[in-house]
């Protein structure tokens, strides 16, 4: 059995890196980073709603915003509400009001500030506790956040919770569901998740090697296997297309609603364009991509 089931995901990955590569190059010399930088892991990308890129860093510098051509807008230094970041950062969201949403994995915490960085809410309760599966504000180890089109807001909760919890724009707790396991519906570390422009959810259960699809409400519509280890997701709502990274492979792939693999670029590696351990992914209006990978520290643009 543990001999068939080697050989199937064998099978998997090998139909998926058969697949072919899109014609995705990285932009020479993307990002300015700001002045007395020290790197440190790349953790989420996310671009807002004028087409900016704000990236999400275990660095002396957790946040930063870019204009689409890589010039440096803003950098916040580390401060009483970032001072863990450097170990903890994992997760980022801009809302469709503009807010800037980090997850803070080992607080177990998730912070919301303006564009300008002044603290505006925070949901958890910043290292004091951590919940269980059924507990509405406690999160365990989250991992990513999301959000649809009134602005509500889903959490991929995430190592130690095996679910996704949906809140309010202001914070307040809807529902959550999920669970640990393999059967439709339960999860295995749940990454990260991006919606679509009708508000279905789809979520990257990284330990299972698939993506889950729901409705807004959480009712399971589809599971997507055998297309490799799903980091994160971003949805392309100019092509009506899903992205993910897969962090396992060094490799992004495009995924079609129905979850059909169209096609990928990416290989394991240090050079420009490689990508190792690569942990988020983000989608401009223009169909540039942008990745963030922990081991090189980094984050990178591709176009076409």
């Amino acid at each position: 059995m543990t001999s068939r089931i080697i050989l199937l995901l064998t099978l998997s990955i090998s139909t998926l890196l058969a697949q072919s590569d899109l014609a995705y190059k990285p932009a020479k010399s993307w990002g300015e980073m700001p002045d007395g930088y020290v790197t440190g892991a790349g953790m989420a990308v996310a671009v807002d709603g004028d087409g900016n890129v704000w990236y999400y860093t275990r660095s002396s510098h957790p946040v930063m915003q870019f204009d689409k051509d890589g010039n440096l807008l803003q950098a916040w230094p580390e401060d009483e509400k970032l001072s863990n970041h450097k170990g903890a950062a994992h997760g980022m969201g801009i809302g469709p009001d503009g807010g800037v949403w980090l997850v803070d994995r080992e607080t177990h915490t998730l912070f919301k500030f303006s564009q300008s960085g002044r603290a505006l809410l925070t949901l958890g309760s910043f290292g004091a506790k951590v919940g269980t599966d059924d507990t509405p504000y406690a999160f365990n180890r989250p991992a990513g956040i999301a959000f649809d089109s009134r602005g509500n807001v889903y959490v991929a909760d995430g190592y130690k919770n095996t679910r996704v919890a949906k809140y309010s724009p202001s914070g307040e707790y809807i529902k959550h569901w999920g669970g640990a396991g393999d059967a439709p519906g339960q999860f295995n570390l749940v990454h990260g998740l991006t919606l679509d422009h009708r508000d279905r959810v789809y979520v990257a259960d990284r330990g299972n090697k698939r993506v889950q699809v729901f409705d807004k409400n959480g009712k399971f519509l589809a599971d997507w296997n055998g297309i490799g280890t799903p980091w994160n997701l971003a949805f392309d709502r100019r092509e009506k297309v899903i992205w993910m990274c897969d962090g396992d492979l060094g490799r992004v792939t495009k995924l079609s609603l129905d979850g059909e693999v169209l096609g990928g670029f990416g290989t394991t590696g240090k050079a420009s364009g490689e990508l190792y351990q690569v942990h988020s992914i983000a989608v401009d209006s223009e169909g540039g991509l942008y990745t963030a990978e922990t081991v090189n520290q980094r984050i990178q643009k591709f176009e076409k």
